[in-house]
């Protein structure tokens, strides 16, 4: 689902690998949107490596100066990001996170 202000997707349900097309092509819809974008990651029951190795491409490949938040996101998810150097990764804003 499109999040209109401030842009971006609501991503819901599971990331897996049958999911990644998917994934892929509803970035692609948002790519050329210029600014910030925000996922919305609180409605993921799983996401993969996958999956999350998508998202953080995706931000890697935005302008300078425009930048990927990801919210919603699952503890265990953003404890993987900062375990493995992602969340230093240009482009990538780790928003407020869910409760579990």
């Amino acid at each position: 689902m499109r999040i209109e202000q401030p842009p971006g997707l609501r991503i819901e349900g599971v990331v897996d690998i049958h999911a990644h097309r998917h994934l892929h092509g509803a970035l692609d819809v948002i790519a050329s949107i210029e600014g910030d974008l925000q996922l919305d990651l609180s409605g993921l029951e799983f996401l993969d490596i996958g999956g999350l190795r998508m998202l953080i491409g995706f931000a890697r490949t935005r302008k300078p100066g425009d930048h990927v938040e990801l919210t919603g996101l699952a503890p265990h998810l953003r404890n993987v990001i900062a375990l493995v150097g992602w969340d230093d990764t240009p482009g990538l804003r780790l928003g407020d996170h869910r409760v579990n």
